[in-house]
């Protein structure tokens, strides 16, 4: 199990937007930069993980990046929510999480919105729908992981322990990421309890744990990742255990995808 530094968290409440099909665009690698990716489709309430990662794109940006701010704005262009960040946070080291829940906890109706992640040297830009799941079905296939330049901003469906039983609806391409918390210096780790060789929803990187602060025992999440790939319905039961130990978990997540 791969250890990171530490992750840093943000939590929005928004509602979201109307858009199908993929397009990146980006300025001179001169300039600030700016890349929009759209094409994105989530549930109501559902949660949203935003990560920069490497690719082989243009050399847009320098190793030396740093997340500054993320921002909601409407269909108007009208700014909602501003997040700032540790600018001392190195753009590799940075996980968002925005939640798709009004600040009562009901979900938000579909509407046109925009995240833009604000960066040291330039912005990332995601336009997401957020519809019923009946609708999913209406949708173009997306397919992710299009670079534009050296950095590119990966979005997952995000699930955690609060999405016990739940079911999720992914289309082929979209990403799924599961965030849960734990402590590996106490023993306990979490992993996934089922596999299937002919699943619909594949691993798409090793499974990893990233500490929550620099302090020596300190907690953290553990990460995982996946990728849809064929439609069909896939369970997942995650467990959280001492993996030498003969008893019942401490805690699990049970919950069934399907692909559409």
């Amino acid at each position: 199990m791969k250890r990171l530094p530490r992750i840093a968290l943000v939590l929005v409440c928004l509602s979201l937007v109307a858009a199908t099909g993929l397009v990146v665009s980006s300025s001179a690698p001169s300039s600030a930069v700016d890349v929009r990716v759209d094409g994105f489709a989530f549930e109501p309430g559902s949660g949203v993980a935003l990560e920069l990662v490497p690719t082989d794109g243009a050399a847009c940006f320098s190793s030396n990046l740093f997340v500054e701010q993320v921002e909601l704005s409407d269909a108007l262009g009208n700014l909602v929510t501003v997040v700032p960040y540790d600018k001392t946070i190195s753009a590799s080291d940075w996980l968002g999480v925005v939640m798709l829940r009004a600040s009562d906890g009901s979900d938000l109706p579909a509407g046109t919105y925009d995240i833009r992640v604000v960066t040291s040297e330039g912005t990332f830009t995601v336009g997401l729908t957020v519809v019923p799941r009946a609708r999913f079905a209406d949708l173009d296939r997306f397919v992710a992981g299009v670079p534009a330049c050296n950095m590119a901003l990966r979005v997952y469906r995000v699930l955690t322990e609060l999405d016990e039983a739940a079911t999720v609806t992914l289309r082929d391409g979209d990403r799924l990421m599961v965030l849960l918390a734990g402590n590996p210096t106490t023993g306990y780790s979490w992993s996934n309890a089922l596999s299937n060789d002919a699943a619909a929803v594949h691993e798409s990187q090793e499974a990893e744990y990233r500490a929550s602060s620099s302090l020596i025992g300190a907690g953290g999440f553990f990460l995982f990742r996946y990728w849809a790939v064929d439609q069909g319905v896939q369970n997942f039961r995650f467990v959280y255990e001492r993996p030498w130990e003969s008893v019942e978990p401490i805690s699990t997540l049970s919950f069934s995808v399907e692909v559409r």
